[in-house]
């Protein structure tokens, strides 16, 4: 009787335990949601159980709001499990003419886009290296024969959209390097880098010039040194416009000061590089570099003509971890162009969400959610916790999980988390994926916790008051007593 006596308390003890966790949780997230932080502000807040299937914490979870980067976990893992972690974009050269026995080309040579965002990455390829895509592109043309070109480069990108950027991009986003938006061809991440020397504080800093090099560009600025450390400067500019200027400050006494900036046109720029590549290797050109976009032709039917060479780019599982852990926007967005092209036939946002849409029909619960891009920056997302708890219940049953797990930041050890709950509870325990606007703080992802748990949670905060460094401090309190869970 003893015994059981024992038992029946340990159990009741055991259940009155798991029964203060779920509340010191809820109560976590409800002093998190009564900060003067929060007072103005919106928050959507979920934390489940994924082993039980059980909530652990609801604050407004069904509200919609701005989510900035944590929308990078639909497009990336859209990406995975419709394309395939080994799948790779391609950039196919064709020539619409003949190649005669002294090596002319009589012909246009056209780059085919295929959207692939690796071509000339920092990310995948070092400085001095990242142009050399050109030199094998080369030697695959003397392979074929060809010493000279009676005919043009032609680039062209025109099997996905020529949109520029998603809907809900902001105009002071847009010229800066992280709003370079994602086309049919893109390359050196579709920056720009605008070079300066910089005088004594106070005085305007002297532009240098751009790399790389477009003849065509249009800019002016008011940026001026000053007593600082790091780079304050804004350069603004739309998509296929050569006008572009700055504005703010730069550290003074500075020689080739770098400060990287969207590229207005990644087609046009692809053909011009390439161009000038050829011409200083000695290849004759009698034509001129051209973008399809600014031809004004008929769509070319490239069944009718030959493929010189396939330039396969960077496989998918690598593309998508750099997205996770570095939260690159334009790999994002290419990727869900890419969705699009395979799906249907066509890259672009429109097409791409659609794809997402009807890939997860029938499997997740996506009610109220309103994706506008795959990065995060549109400001028109409208994504709920409950929706990114849906969707990482999803991944966590799916043959995909470990995989897609291994993609993420890790608290206080790795990419836009490594700061996160450094030397606390949840450091090495949090897989997640943070988001970052102006007005918006977002984290969503999965915990293992200390007793062999696995949470799943999302927490989003639009319109918040005072620090942002100062918030997430306070953010960490959940992530830590989740870790301890």
């Amino acid at each position: 009787m003893q015994k059981y006596r024992f038992f029946s308390l340990f159990f009741v003890l055991f259940l009155l335990g798991d029964f203060v966790a779920q509340i010191s949780l809820q109560k976590f997230t409800d002093d998190f949601k009564n900060l003067s932080e929060n007072k103005f502000g919106s928050l959507s807040i979920a934390i489940i159980d994924l082993d039980r299937d059980s909530v652990l914490a609801d604050v407004h979870a069904e509200k919609t709001l701005m989510c900035a980067s944590t929308a990078k976990l639909f497009s990336t893992f859209s990406a995975l499990e419709i394309l395939g972690a080994d799948y790779k974009p391609k950039t196919r050269i064709y020539t619409n003419g003949f190649i005669d026995k002294n090596g002319v080309l009589t012909g246009d040579l056209i780059i085919r886009g295929g959207g692939d965002v690796t071509l000339g990455s920092k990310y995948f390829y070092e400085e001095e290296l990242d142009f050399g895509f050109m030199s094998l592109w080369m030697d695959q043309l003397r392979a074929h024969g060809i010493r000279s070109i009676q005919g043009n480069i032609i680039t062209d990108g025109s099997d996905f959209s020529y949109a520029g950027a998603p809907d809900g991009w902001d105009w002071s986003d847009m010229g800066n390097y992280y709003g370079a938006g994602a086309s049919g061809i893109n390359f050196y991440d579709n920056t720009v880098k605008y070079y300066f020397d910089t005088p004594s504080t106070g005085e305007k800093v002297k532009f240098k010039g751009t790399f790389p090099l477009d003849s065509m560009l249009k800019f002016s600025h008011t940026i001026k040194s000053a007593n600082i450390r790091n780079d304050r400067s804004y350069l603004y500019g739309a998509p296929y416009s050569q006008d572009r200027f700055g504005i703010g400050s730069l550290p003074s006494n500075r020689t080739d000061f770098v400060v990287k900036g969207s590229m207005h046109d990644p087609e046009y720029m692809l053909a011009n590089e390439f161009y000038a590549f050829l011409r200083d290797s000695n290849f004759h050109i009698s034509g001129s570099a051209r973008g399809n976009r600014l031809l004004n032709q008929p769509k070319m039917m490239y069944d009718s003509l030959t493929l010189l060479y396939t330039h396969n780019g960077q496989n998918l599982f690598d593309i998508i971890k750099l997205t996770n852990e570095k939260s690159i926007n334009l790999f994002a967005e290419g990727m869900l162009n890419l969705i699009g092209f395979e799906q249907n036939s066509y890259g672009s946002t429109e097409s791409g969400i659609r794809a997402i849409y009807k890939n997860f029909e029938g499997k997740i619960d996506l009610s109220g959610m309103d994706l506008k891009d795959g990065s995060g920056l549109s400001r028109k997302n409208a994504v709920s916790a409950r929706n990114f708890i849906n969707l990482l219940s999803y991944i966590h049953r799916s043959s995909l999980n470990e995989t897609f797990r291994s993609t993420l930041a890790v608290a206080g050890k790795s990419g836009t988390l490594k700061n996160i709950c450094r030397s606390q509870p949840a450091s090495g325990r949090m897989f997640a994926k943070s988001g970052t606007l102006s007005n918006v703080k977002a984290y969503a992802g999965f915990v293992k916790t200390m007793t062999g748990k696995n949470l799943a949670f999302a927490l989003i905060v639009n319109n918040f008051e005072g620090s942002r460094y100062q918030l997430v401090k306070k953010m960490e309190r959940i992530f830590n007593a989740m870790a301890s869970y």
